[in-house]
């Protein structure tokens, strides 16, 4: 008697769930843009990675004095494949920080990982414009070389942080480091070499520049358009 009841029930073709059955939670579509970049980083570093080879010599040189950037800049073959390597470093510097979580305000939380590239590359060309329009309006009567190498000379520092960066992370990636400790490594990288950047640009500046315009040049050249950037992040 009971094994017919139980078979009636199978046979009604209806399953009924109490009240309090958990909803399924919606599953978030898997990213199309990040792979594709991914794959668009992987091609132009073996495109250029002959280009960076012609650099290095000069990067370590602008690495460890200022004049470095000069002789960088008096060469016209080095300077273009500089700013290619620059140009091309940009997607996965990019990639690095939605990854990892390195530039996170609050209104990003919740965003699928292809939103949260777009929003970040496009907070990245607005940081640019803004640097770039500083120069512009900063661009002095005299000493015009200088202060042009000492603005290019972000370029060169960019370079040197994804060549400390990228190795750092794929070594701490294949120890197993937990995702703070590498977030918080790249953070200490970065910050460092901007630091060394800043001190290189004000020793060029210093060229043609008293102390008061090198102070006034850096606070509207890179301390600004910076600010505003961690400004972003803090307070949105």
């Amino acid at each position: 008697m009971i094994l017919t009841s139980v078979d009636s029930l199978f046979r009604a073709g209806t399953l009924l769930l109490g009240d309090n059955a958990p909803a399924m939670a919606p599953q978030p579509e898997p990213p199309v843009l990040v792979p594709i970049m991914v794959a668009g980083s992987v091609l132009m570093a073996i495109l250029f990675i002959r280009n960076l080879i012609n650099i290095l010599p000069y990067l370590a040189d602008n690495f460890t004095r200022a004049r470095g950037s000069l002789a960088l800049e008096n060469s016209v073959r080095v300077s273009r494949d500089r700013n290619i390597i620059a140009l091309a470093l940009i997607i996965p510097f990019l990639l690095v920080i939605n990854r990892w979580g390195l530039y996170s305000p609050d209104f990003l939380e919740g965003k699928d990982t292809d939103t949260r590239f777009l929003i970040i590359a496009g907070i990245f060309i607005v940081y640019l414009l803004v640097r770039r329009i500083v120069a512009l309006l900063c661009n002095p009567s005299y000493g015009r070389d200088n202060f042009q190498t000492a603005r290019k000379a972000a370029y060169s520092f960019f370079i040197l942080c994804g060549f400390f960066a990228l190795p750092t992370l794929g070594l701490m990636v294949l120890f197993g480091a937990n995702e703070l400790a590498v977030r918080n490594v790249l953070l200490i990288e970065m910050i460092l070499v901007y630091l060394i950047y800043l001190y290189r640009k004000s020793q060029i500046l210093s060229l043609s520049y008293g102390p008061l315009a090198v102070f006034l040049y850096l606070c509207g050249l890179e301390l600004l358009p910076t600010g505003l950037l961690v400004a972003s992040a803090l307070v949105f």
